[in-house]
């Protein structure tokens, strides 16, 4: 089983694991944020977000439901209802007793839910949250459009929007995993990690017994009461494995260089150039691959999805960096006139927009899309993106042409099915299978 993440949970155990972190019998205040989806009349739920708070917590979302042709927007502040009875709703009667309209029929017989952690530093409260989804739909169809209704707001893009008002990093539109999902949230308070400048410490009820196991830099961290510190240089901590766990050893909050959904750390863009410049008169290599502009505008030479593949190879073998702005002599070429004529604004602008349309790229056709970082290098007024791969955990695909690549040598291939079949599933922390 999974320290950061349990599934298959279903209707007993569901309300077992929640009862660790809530009253379930206590009707707690909550806020509940949903988008809806119509296809021949019916109304589907594409994305459900319901945050259970405590009486003091300060729940800042307004009552709203915006109502376009093809979508709806809900947000919903909610009291009066107990988690038992909520998920008793769900699983028993299959609907939403949030809302009162439209009914949401659940699609799904035998709800099977999945409990993951969320990390403190991910959110904008000192616990981390425990987050519980579930499928109450597999057949959400939708396309983005403009939303334009009658004294609505206008909005260019219904995705964008789904993304802004769910408060989502990422949105995948119709390739997204989490189409028909529930996500419920509820606070972990047994206790969290903190970080300044130069200590690491944690917090929890002095009736928990709780402990900082890991290292930083390669050194041992191990603390066993709130009143025990660690000392580091922060600008100096890039590889950090601070986990804090229970004597039952389950894991409550953690900081991790490593865990690719919930890396914490600086981003990239101020990596050492000396060091970059070194890689590049190295050559291609297993680790290193060059494309000259890659054009995401009018993909006159129908190269876009080397970008994908290349940063699937990277993340399926060791990691390594894919640059763009560099030939195959490793000359530094940039990426200055392509973007110019592309975006037609000045140099620095013009990457910038490159540096996003290749961000949105890459986390729209990768089925794990956190497992890189892409910034921008100058060398004479030369810009260079450089996108930093990092070893997927289990196996990355491409999610529009469900092909896996693997990097051999200075080529990324695709997988074969033998290869795809003995590749090393995905691990928890402590290195054990999911499933």
């Amino acid at each position: 089983m999974s320290l950061t993440q349990i599934v298959n949970l279903r209707h007993l155990e569901l309300i077992e694991r929640m009862a660790q972190f809530v009253d379930m019998d206590v009707a707690l205040p909550g806020v509940f944020r949903c988008v809806l989806t119509n296809h021949n009349n019916d109304w589907s739920l594409l994305m459900g977000v319901l945050e259970v708070g405590e009486p003091d917590s300060d729940m800042k979302y307004q009552a709203c439901w915006y109502k376009y042709p093809n979508f709806q927007f809900v947000c919903k502040p909610f009291e009066g209802i107990t988690l038992t009875e909520l998920i008793s709703s769900i699983n028993n009667d299959g609907y939403l007793p949030i809302l009162d309209s439209p009914r949401l029929e659940s699609k799904e017989s035998n709800i099977n839910w999945t409990e993951s952690l969320i990390p403190s530093h991910i959110r904008n409260s000192s616990f981390p949250e425990r987050c519980f989804s579930a499928r109450m739909s597999s057949g959400v169809s939708f396309q983005d459009s403009k939303l334009v209704a009658y004294d609505m707001d206008f909005h260019p893009s219904a995705f964008e929007y789904v993304k802004e008002f769910l408060g989502l990093d990422v949105f995948h539109g119709s390739s997204d995993g989490r189409k028909g999902e529930l996500l419920i949230k509820i606070p972990d308070r047994r206790g969290y990690l903190t970080l300044s400048d130069q200590e690491v410490r944690f917090h929890c009820e002095p009736t928990d017994t709780l402990s900082v196991v890991g290292r930083i830099e390669g050194e041992p961290v191990k603390l066993n009461s709130p009143q025990d510190t660690f000392k580091f240089e922060s600008e100096k901590a890039t590889d950090m494995e601070l986990w804090l766990v229970t004597n039952k050893d389950e894991i409550v909050d953690y900081r991790s260089s490593s865990e690719w959904q919930y890396r914490y750390g600086p981003q990239t863009n101020n990596r050492d150039l000396a060091s970059l410049l070194q890689i590049i008169n190295g050559g291609e290599s297993e680790h290193c691959e060059f494309k000259q502009y890659i054009d995401l505008v009018t993909k006159q030479n129908n190269k876009a999805w080397e970008v994908d593949k290349t940063v699937c190879a990277l993340s399926n073998h060791q990691g390594g960096k894919l640059f763009i702005g560099v030939d195959d002599d490793t000359r530094i070429i940039g990426v200055n006139e392509g973007c110019q004529r592309n975006y037609k604004c000045n140099p620095e602008e013009s990457a910038e927009r490159y540096l996003k349309a290749v961000t949105k790229r890459l986390q729209e056709s990768l089925s794990k899309n956190q497992c890189f970082n892409a910034y921008l290098i100058e060398n004479n007024q030369l810009f260079v993106l450089v996108v930093e791969v990092h070893k997927a955990n289990g196996l990355n695909y491409l999610i529009s042409k469900n092909e896996a690549y693997i990097r051999r040598g200075a080529s990324s291939p695709q997988m074969t099915l033998a290869e795809v079949k003995e590749f090393p599933d995905e691990q928890d922390p402590l290195g054990r299978k999911l499933f």
